[in-house]
């Protein structure tokens, strides 16, 4: 179903957030470089815990592992927010499994459609990736932490815009979904979650956290090829830990956990080279 690429209604967005931690400041661009740029621009002028920045097109989007993040304008959700914690607060894994798990949320709830968690940081429909997150972060003076989490949702594109490897492998709300697609109500529902989830202590939200994670995975039970620090290894996916490390049941036996910070996930067809 076809839906207009209607700019995002901020005003909107920002009378949804403005009682939360997470959006209570909300900048907008219709072009940049990258949220997450303008986002460690405000940490550096102080006191940018719960900014969160949209653009409508990135001239220089990133991904994890140096890939870059490609979206028509006015086509997706492209958004950072920065999430200051203490030395008692969430470690960097564990924003990771947060921003997992709302994104997944956001798009089910923007599209009626059922959405997966690929390990790390993508998110899945029908077995395409149709939104993925970046994480940043760096310590702060005096101890814990700041981080930016960039976040993008593809919402309006049809087949025709994604070329290449993606044609095979990436999708959009606009494909999947039966209903028209706004992109200011997913937008809003993915800082709600987010909100909600940072809004809990880290005690609290464990347990949930795990479960929440588990739920919406792609992964569990399955076969997996996975290369860390230049050796490649195969088993089952068991578990996640509280860590965000994937727990895998290794073929030559033993139970073995694989940071997301060292660890690629590898294609069947890899050379493991």
């Amino acid at each position: 179903m076809s839906a207009s690429a209607a700019l995002l209604n901020i005003k909107k967005i920002r009378q949804e957030l403005a009682h939360q931690r997470i959006g209570r400041r909300v900048d907008y661009h219709e072009s940049t470089t990258s949220t997450n740029d303008i986002a460690w621009h405000e940490v550096e002028k102080g006191s940018a815990d719960g900014f969160v920045v949209f653009a409508e097109h990135q001239s220089s989007g990133r991904g994890r592992l140096g890939r870059t993040w490609v979206m028509p304008k006015a086509a997706g959700v492209l958004a950072s927010v920065v999430i200051c914690e203490g030395r008692s607060g969430r470690k960097t894994a564990a924003l990771g499994l947060i921003a997992a798990v709302a994104v997944c949320d956001a798009v089910a709830a923007g599209g009626s459609v059922a959405a997966t968690i690929k390990w790390p940081n993508d998110i899945l429909v029908g077995g395409r990736k149709i939104g993925g997150i970046l994480i940043e972060a760096k310590p702060q003076p005096g101890g814990g932490q700041v981080a930016v989490l960039g976040i993008g949702i593809n919402c309006l594109q049809h087949r025709g815009h994604f070329c290449g490897d993606l044609a095979a492998s990436a999708t959009s709300l606009d494909i999947e979904s039966d209903r028209p697609v706004d992109r200011t109500a997913v937008a809003i529902r993915l800082f709600k979650e987010l909100d909600r989830w940072i809004g809990q202590s880290p005690d609290d939200a464990g347990k949930s956290l795990r479960a929440a994670w588990r739920s919406r995975s792609s992964m569990l039970g399955e076969r997996i090829r996975v290369r860390q620090d230049g050796v490649i290894f195969s088993g089952s996916v068991i578990d996640i830990d509280p860590t965000s490390a994937l727990l895998i049941q290794l073929d030559e036996g033993g139970v073995r956990a694989f940071s997301a910070a060292d660890t690629t996930v590898v294609r069947a067809d890899a050379d493991g080279c």
